[in-house]
């Protein structure tokens, strides 16, 4: 058991278990090369571990350029019980390039991945999206340097010159680390201290920290920790009765039918809100060896706290996967996303 008093082994074993995030580029010489791994030391030899970068190396983000991407706003990948929540992004570059063709200037490719407990991936959308932002913003002309660092480690003779490099993209790394320890700390922070327990997000994510061994009982009696953790309880029967302690989503997916005669997909959604929802698109949308092409989409001018509303999308021959989308009409901002896999409900209707 963790003890929550020693602030040192409480965020070791939280940062550990919570959340991981990778930072990579492409190398035009090596392939995908990891630049940062959060919260692991820079001695770790995990970049080099098969195992631990599995889902990493084969990671559908890797496949897909930077505008196939962007309607996704992340590309997700289940492995053995984590989410890996990736984003690709295009960043400034004044390197030497290592292949022809390639220009100074020609910018990087850099991948973040944030990898969380299935437990707690309801947390991935937003933390991917704060994460990626914070690194384009602060870091979008300091990447190369890190880059160059990493390069300049492998030359067999380290002239002054190459341990300036290396020096110069250790600092900004240093800096890079300290970001996104920041962010993942203050994220958790106010998710899980929050006392709006319909969301039921810091319930989820109390229950999480309590499985994995972590002693949350007697957090509601701390006055302050160095970490993310203050003030709250596990359940406190005083805001709701126990029959009503379930994570509540905005949207709700009642069914799902495959009508053979037809070869339509019927997908009946609820609004759960508990409001009325005004001026939103649904989109269907199917993807082929990691390509997305829209098959339905629809305007929804209002619509009522737990209505039900079905849509119909055509079957496309061999195709398996769809994408459901909920999208504000005013912004763009997709409010709900659900991936529908034809094989896994035919094997569920046998």
């Amino acid at each position: 058991m963790v003890d929550l008093f020693n602030s040192k082994s409480l965020e070791k074993a939280l940062k550990e278990e919570i959340c991981v995030v990778y930072i990579l580029y492409f190398d035009e010489a090596k392939g995908h090369v990891p630049l940062l791994i959060f919260p692991f030391e820079e001695g770790s030899k995990l970049k080099d571990n098969k195992r631990f970068m599995r889902p990493i190396k084969y990671h559908p983000v890797w496949f897909l350029s930077i505008e196939e991407q962007e309607p996704l706003d992340h590309i997700d990948l289940e492995f053995k019980g984590y989410t890996f929540f990736g984003k690709k992004f295009l960043t400034k570059s004044k390197r030497k390039k290592r292949r022809a063709g390639l220009k100074e200037e020609s910018p990087e490719i850099i991948v973040v991945i944030a990898s969380v407990s299935n437990d707690i991936a309801i947390f991935g959308d937003e933390l991917i999206h704060l994460i990626t932002e914070e690194i384009k913003e602060k870091f979008d002309d300091k990447l190369f340097k890190i880059i160059e660092c990493e390069i300049a480690k492998d030359e067999i003779i380290k002239t002054p010159e190459i341990k300036k490099i290396i020096n110069e993209g250790m600092k900004i790394k240093k800096d890079l680390n300290n970001m996104i320890d920041k962010i993942t700390e203050n994220y958790f922070h106010n998710t899980i201290k929050q006392k709006d327990t319909d969301l039921m997000n810091q319930q989820k994510a109390l229950s999480y920290l309590a499985l994995k061994g972590i002693d949350v009982s007697a957090i509601g009696d701390i006055k302050k920790t160095d970490f993310f953790l203050n003030n709250i309880k596990l359940f406190d029967p005083s805001t709701k009765a126990a029959n009503e302690l379930a994570l509540k989503t905005p949207f709700i997916i009642t069914n799902v039918s495959i009508i053979e005669d037809s070869q339509e997909l019927e997908i009946t959604v609820q609004n759960n809100t508990g409001k009325e929802i005004k001026d939103v698109i649904i989109n269907i949308t199917h993807l082929k060896e990691f390509f997305e092409k829209e098959i339905m989409e629809q305007d929804i001018d209002l619509w009522f706290p737990e209505e039900e509303l079905l849509f119909i999308s055509p079957i496309i021959p061999n195709i398996n996967d769809y994408l459901f989308f909920i999208t504000k009409k005013e912004n763009k901002e997709k409010i709900f996303k659900k991936l529908i896999n034809l094989k896994s409900l035919k094997s569920l209707k046998n």
